[in-house]
C-alpha cells in the first residue's frame, strides 16, 4: 500500500495559496483522498494491495492484480470510492447541522462532492464511469471486444465533455483523459496478449464454460472450449508455438 503525491500537485497547491483558494483545494483534495483511499480499503479487504496516486484534478488507485479478477471483484473494489465519499459528506452534513462547520465551508464541500461525481462517472477511462462501463461490457462481451467498444464510447464521452463548454480547465482535462485513451488503443492486442498469458501461466478455474470459435472470444469469468480443445490445451499450443513467438 503506497499513497503518492504527484509533483505537479505541490505546485498547484503553492499557486491556489498565493491566490486565495487554498481552502477550496485543500478540500478539493481531502474529498479525493477519501474517495481513492475508498477504493483502497476495499481492496485490501480482497486481500489485494492497491497504490494511490494524487494528481491536482483527481486520483487513481492503481490495483496490484492481475487482468482476471473476478468482475465481481473488480465491481467491489470500484464501489469503495464513491461509498467512503459518500460516507464523508454525509459526515459534513452532520457537522454543519450540529454547527461544527460553518455553512461556506458545508457549501464548498457539497459542491465538491457533486462536481467530482459528476465527472468521474462519465463513460470514460479512466475514470470510474469508464472502468463501470468496461465491467459491465465484459459480463456481456468478449474481453478484446469489451474493451475496443470501452475505448469508443470513452472517445464519444471526453468529446462531449469538451465541447459542451469549452473552458482552459476542460481543455486541461480533456488532454488528460485523451492521453489515456490513446495509451488504452495503443495496447489493445499487448493488454489482450497479457490476458491470455496469464490463463496461460497461472491455468485459472471458473465455474462457467463457454464454447468459442477464435482465441478473439476469450471471455473474464468463464473457462473455454475452443474447436473441440479445452482452453489449458489450446493456450499451451499457442504460447508454445514458433508461429506465435515470432
Amino acid at each position: 500500500m503506497k499513497i503518492n503525491i504527484h509533483i505537479t500537485t505541490y505546485f498547484f497547491l503553492l499557486l491556489s495559496f498565493l491566490s486565495g483558494y487554498f481552502e477550496y483545494i485543500y478540500l478539493f483534495l481531502l474529498t479525493i483522498i477519501i474517495h481513492e483511499s475508498g477504493h483502497l480499503f476495499f481492496s485490501l479487504l480482497l486481500g489485494i494491495k492497491s497504490n494511490i496516486i494524487i494528481y491536482p484534478f483527481g486520483g487513481i488507485t492503481i490495483v496490484d492484480d492481475n487482468l482476471n479478477i473476478g468482475t465481481n471483484k473488480e465491481l467491489f473494489i470500484l464501489m469503495g470510492g464513491i461509498i467512503f465519499q459518500i460516507l464523508f459528506f454525509l459526515f459534513c452534513y452532520y457537522l454543519y447541522k450540529n454547527l461544527y462547520i460553518t455553512t461556506h465551508v458545508y457549501n464548498i464541500i457539497y459542491r465538491i462532492n457533486y462536481i467530482l461525481i459528476s465527472f468521474n462517472f462519465m463513460l470514460v477511462i479512466p475514470l470510474d464511469g469508464g472502468k463501470l462501463l468496461n465491467i459491465i461490457l465484459d459480463k456481456l462481451l468478449p474481453y478484446k471486444v469489451s474493451n475496443i467498444v470501452t475505448i469508443v464510447i470513452s472517445i464519444i464521452f471526453s468529446l462531449v465533455f469538451l465541447f459542451n463548454r469549452i473552458t482552459i480547465f476542460r481543455i486541461l482535462l480533456f488532454i488528460f483523459l485523451l492521453k489515456n485513451i490513446i495509451y488504452e488503443i495503443k495496447n489493445v492486442d499487448y493488454k489482450y496478449y497479457s490476458f491470455l498469458l496469464e490463463r496461460y501461466l497461472y491455468n485459472y478455474k471458473f465455474n462457467k464454460i463457454k464454447i468459442i470459435k477464435s482465441k478473439d472470444l476469450f471471455r473474464r469469468d468463464y473457462n473455454h472450449i475452443i474447436n473441440n480443445t479445452f482452453e489449458e490445451s489450446y493456450l499451451h499450443n499457442l504460447f508454445d508455438s514458433k508461429e506465435y513467438l515470432c
